[in-house]
């Protein structure tokens, strides 16, 4: 008797049969990692046995059957990119011994559902396209490891109470409508934590709690908004050192450690990145960098291409502060870990989304079908976009094409080595420079030459103090050798002297010196 069926990462094509309803005995079900179409069979709801169920990562349309409610034994269900859509079934949210969701990248409609009676540890669910949404449902999830609710269009606040939730380790709230303050926790905790793109206050109030850069990354992007200050960037993506091209272009360093729920913010507040996601099959993934010491003969700049970040879902980058007009575009890519025939890991494709200001400018872009089916060859894609609003917005996603979980360790999902970005048909008006340069550099002379001015009469003043005494304490010696003498010399009158030489006799006569005649 057959209880697990595991049939995922075979390439499999084509819709999932109804017989496979028969199958009741089944307690485990993967067909993930596919390339599955057509609808999702209904007859799975007879599978009352399973307690796990994969269909994620393939290209079914429709919606999830609500049948699947009937699975009241499931404990965890993969169903991400597997290109559904419309409103998520109340039946499945409440099945009492679901543990594990993973439900993101697709294209659910409607309001999150109420999950309150799961015992859901781990929540993924993203990318819902209308209705409104609050996190009263998850009031009961006190076990909630991870909560990822990315883009499910929620309006309400960050409750204060969250601090109850001691297992939680991984929160993305990012892309919601988010409201009110932030409350104490969001510092207290180990927390990889991403909350950009909502609306939250921003003020005095919460200086001491406010995440580091976060206020750059609220809905429209307030920094520098609407008072520019740059013109241009350039990034290398990965990288650890910056790296100049021949043509000048200064490549700034993007090494930051990033986990499922991450972002960063230069302290110059001219760009950040953010990524969402986790690699299934692979959760300890070190850092999101791909590295690689091969070299690019395509290239004049192959330091460029060494490096590379990943994201498993989402990876987006912004340009901050930049005067509005129209820009240039260049991204840098180069496949570094799906390598060429005959080695096996050549069946890997990394395939998705690039959007540039919100607007698809490529579908299912694959690398190394890019650059003709060969690895560690660099591509340079060129696009051009408005900036209106004083940011520009880099979005490589990942919506579940190409190899999920082939080659291991999975490092599907997008990539990027560089990135470059400057003025496409406009002459800058703006310095390009961080605000603070000048005035910080002016004051710090400031700084400098009162500290200076004040060392040195310090200084002086130590050195006088010192000659004083060291002149009172030699003129305290000279008296003392003075006094230390015991005998004073002999003195004689003038008719003494006259006396004892015979009225200073020529015979008594000595000689001569430098003070006159001397007589004995």
């Amino acid at each position: 008797m057959v209880y697990t069926r595991a049939l995922s990462q075979n390439y499999l094509t084509g819709p999932l049969p109804a017989f496979i309803g028969n199958m009741t005995e089944l307690q485990s079900l993967s067909v993930g990692a596919n390339a599955l179409s057509g609808t999702i069979p209904k007859e799975l709801g007879k599978l009352q046995n399973l307690s796990i169920l994969g269909i994620g990562n393939n290209n079914f349309h429709g919606s999830l059957p609500s049948e699947l409610g009937n699975l009241t034994n499931l404990q965890t269900l993969f169903v991400d990119s597997c290109g559904v859509g419309g409103e998520f079934p109340l039946t499945v949210s409440s099945l009492k011994k679901l543990q594990i969701l993973l439900a993101s990248d697709n294209n659910f409609t409607g309001k999150i559902p109420d999950f309150s009676e799961t015992k859901l540890f781990q929540l993924w669910l993203g990318d819902i396209s209308n209705g409104s949404s609050t996190l009263a449902f998850i009031s009961n999830l006190t076990s909630l490891e991870t909560l990822v609710l990315r883009n499910t269009r929620i309006s309400d606040t960050i409750p204060p109470n969250f601090s109850r939730y001691t297992n939680l380790r991984i929160l993305d709230l990012s892309y919601n409508q988010l409201s009110g303050s932030f409350p104490s926790w969001v510092t207290e905790q180990n927390l990889e934590l991403n909350l950009v793109a909502n609306n939250f206050v921003l003020d005095s109030s919460n200086n001491s709690v406010l995440p580091l850069g976060l206020n750059c990354l609220q809905q429209d992007i307030p920094c520098n908004r609407g008072s520019p200050i740059y013109s241009s960037f350039a990034i290398t993506c990965g990288g650890y050192k910056p790296i100049t091209s021949s043509d000048g272009t200064v490549y700034e360093i993007d090494s930051k450690s990033f986990k499922s729920a991450s972002y960063y913010v230069t302290d110059q507040k001219k760009w950040a990145v953010s990524s969402v996601g986790i690699f299934v099959d692979n959760p300890n993934a070190d850092d999101y960098i791909l590295r690689s010491t091969s070299q690019f003969s395509n290239t004049r700049e192959p330091e460029l291409y060494q490096t590379a970040r990943m994201s498993p879902s989402s990876l987006r980058y912004y340009g901050l502060g930049l005067e509005n007009g129209n820009y240039t575009i260049k991204l840098h890519f180069a496949e570094t870990k799906f390598l060429d025939p005959p080695n096996w890991t050549s069946v890997g494709r990394r395939v998705f989304d690039i959007y540039i200001q919100g607007n698809l400018k490529e579908k299912d872009f694959d690398i190394r079908k890019e650059a003709g089916e060969k690895s560690f060859r660099a591509i340079v894609k060129e696009f051009t976009a408005p900036v209106t609003n004083n940011f520009l917005e880099i979005h490589f996603f990942w919506s579940g094409k190409g190899t999920g979980y082939m080659p291991p360790p999975a490092y599907y999902g997008p990539s990027i080595s560089a990135i470059s970005v400057y003025p496409f048909d406009f002459i800058p008006t703006v310095s390009n420079k961080p605000p603070s340069t000048d005035s910080t550099n002016k004051r710090t002379g400031l700084v400098v030459g009162i500290a200076a001015g004040a060392v040195a009469l310090v200084l002086f003043t130590l050195l006088v103090m010192f000659i004083r005494r060291q002149r009172r304490r030699l003129g305290k010696d000279d008296d003392e050798d003075l006094f230390e003498i015991s005998t004073r010399p002999n003195t004689f009158t003038y008719m003494e002297l006259k006396s004892a030489t015979d009225n200073f006799c020529p015979s008594n006569k000595l000689g001569e010196g430098g003070f006159g005649r001397v007589f004995k």
